[in-house]
């Protein structure tokens, strides 16, 4: 067994060929008093008092080995490393560290990042000395919901909030980079044309040649050579013959060498990745890919798992997770308010399962979470727009941290707005501004609709009806507060209908306090034919584009999931398969 855990390359997108992984055993310290820096730990070292952690899980976790310092509002973390053999600049990474992280090399500050899903890097060269270093990083966070937190409990916790995380939770490494190096790929490919566009984003401006070729089972199919002119960014456009498309049924990927030469200094960075080529469409029937009509059979995936929380123990783990989602029958997972780890959509590319990506929201809205929110949703639509698989970008839910979107005119234009931003990042996928309900912008009209007296159609019928009409609020919703389908003003008779929460039902023991939509069936033939119900109602509502059933796993008092939170099925897998690939609209 590999000593080091999670010793995958974490940015598999764009790899480079020399790294060293930090992950590991570390010394960690509880600061619930905030007076680290004022004794000066990133100078003099943790100290005696500081226990060990294994990085990169959380103290939430059990692989952590850190439970006792579980709930404390900021963490010291310690380690020492030997330099790098590397010539030129030294880049930290992080994957991503909950929620305000400072980041000090032999006492030195490098630098600070605020978000807790958003990766984050540091050029450490200036402070690196030769033979032993000294690494201390400082993770502060705190229960308020006026930070993106998603599913983690805060200052009050629903039935259907979670434990928190608190510090680092993806991976850490070095990496030698130029000074003039690529940041982040995009590619944009169009069916009919069967062109390829791909953007490359730089680490500065510069005066240069940017160079790609594109190889497929290892034969060169398309190259090309750009000069770069005083810019951050470049882009090539290549005709792709013969196209191989990417799609669920068949992930065909191609592979990406990427060469940036500057020629002030002479420094040549080298990356490589992968891209699928495929293109989205979509109109008032759903969404199209390639051409072709797509019905969304999703499913809600929390990410959370019982040893790691957010952080998979394994690589293996979350190819495992892409897996039982398509033997389930499903061709799409909807990240529920988590923004997962690169590694998940790396597998989602590999074998062909669609994602929906999601925001972590904030429940009060504020200039922090306005501030905060916005710059980690560009961080991760850089960071995720290159993957094949992701198919629609969720900056809202249910109108959390935009509670009063409708008569507080400020509210819905943060969300109009980067409704307006994410289409600027990335126009090439939908974009959904609000999932839920209260519609103002976006491309789909989404509803959270679970079991009620009333059939399914008569409600879809009577928002069609009367968009402005309320919805049936949940746990997902203010207690006591009626929800609109639209908001006043907003146009949706031209946008397809997609039920993107539904289902929901419990079943299982997970003790005091367990949690469902409805009633808890006390049988395997109960819980089935209550699946077998909702999903007969779906297949009775041809306007539906899609939907999405709540939810693949249980986690902690949710029993909801259609696995257990070990990923066991509570029906026979065949069952579930041939219950939900079948789900859709009758023609």
């Amino acid at each position: 067994m590999n000593p080091i855990p999670r010793s995958e390359y974490p940015r598999p997108q764009l790899r480079r060929a020399e790294w060293r992984c930090l992950n590991g055993l570390w010394s960690v310290r509880g600061d619930d008093r905030r007076e680290g820096l004022l004794k000066g730990w990133h100078r003099a070292g943790l100290g005696p008092e500081a226990l060990s952690i294994i990085v990169p899980f959380t103290p939430e976790a059990p692989a952590s080995q850190a439970e006792a310092l579980r709930g404390l509002p900021c963490l010291w973390y310690e380690r020492e490393f030997d330099a790098p053999p590397w010539g030129g600049p030294i880049m930290l990474h992080f994957g991503a560290a909950d929620h305000w992280t400072r980041v000090f090399l032999n006492g030195e500050e490098v630098g600070q990042h605020r978000g807790g899903y958003a990766p984050f890097s540091f050029e450490i060269s200036h402070a690196l000395r030769p033979g032993r270093n000294r690494l201390t990083v400082r993770v502060e966070d705190s229960p308020s919901w006026s930070q993106p937190r998603g599913k983690q409990a805060g200052t009050t916790r629903w039935p259907i909030d979670y434990d928190p995380v608190t510090g680092i939770w993806q991976s850490v490494w070095l990496e030698p980079v130029p000074p003039s190096s690529v940041s982040w790929l995009y590619p944009r490919y169009a069916f009919k044309d069967q062109t390829l566009v791909l953007a490359a984003g730089f680490s500065r401006q510069l005066q240069g040649r940017l160079s790609v070729t594109l190889l497929h089972n290892e034969v060169v199919v398309a190259e090309h050579t750009v000069g770069v002119d005083q810019r951050a960014e470049a882009r090539l456009s290549f005709a792709i013959p013969d196209p191989q498309l990417w799609a669920p049924e068949h992930p065909t990927l191609y592979d990406v060498r990427v060469v940036l030469e500057d020629e002030l200094d002479g420094q040549v960075d080298r990356v490589e990745g992968y891209i699928g080529l495929r293109e989205l469409s979509w109109d008032r029937d759903g969404l199209h890919l390639n051409g072709e009509a797509l019905f969304l059979r999703g499913v809600l995936d929390q990410g959370y798992f019982p040893e790691g929380w957010y952080t998979a123990p394994s690589d293996e783990a979350l190819r495992r997770d892409v897996e039982l989602t398509l033997a389930l029958g499903f061709n799409c997972a909807r990240k529920h308010q988590k923004a997962e780890d690169p590694r998940y959509l790396y597998w989602a590319d590999r074998l062909g399962l669609l994602v929906w990506a999601e925001m972590p929201s904030g429940r009060i809205f504020s200039t922090e979470l306005v501030e905060t929110l916005t710059q980690e949703w560009m961080s991760l639509l850089k960071r995720d727009r290159a993957h094949p698989s992701l198919v629609t970008w969720v900056p809202f839910n249910e109108s959390w941290g935009v509670w009063h979107q409708g008569d507080r005119p400020e509210q819905r234009a943060w969300v109009d707005s980067i409704v307006k931003l994410t289409k600027a990042l990335d126009p090439s996928r939908p974009v959904v501004g609000n999932d839920g309900w209260e519609y103002s912008s976006g491309d789909f009209w989404t509803l959270h609709l679970y079991e009620e007296d009333r059939p399914l159609e008569d409600r879809l019928a009577a928002l069609r009806q009367a968009p402005e009409s309320t919805v049936t609020s949940d746990w997902g919703g203010a207690p006591g507060r009626a929800r609109r389908g639209a908001l006043p003003g907003a146009e949706v008779s031209m946008l397809p209908m997609l039920l993107t929460e539904c289902g929901g039902i419990g079943f299982g023991d997970a003790g005091g306090g367990a949690f469902a939509y409805g009633d808890i069936p006390e049988t395997e033939h109960a819980f089935q034919r209550r699946i077998e119900q909702t999903l007969g109602e779906i297949a009775a509502s041809p306007s539906l584009a899609g939907y999405v059933w709540t939810q693949l796993t249980d986690v902690q008092q949710e029993i909801n999931g259609l696995l257990t939170f070990d990923r066991q099925p509570k029906l026979a897998l065949e069952t579930l398969r041939a219950l939900f690939s079948q789900a859709g609209p009758r023609p």
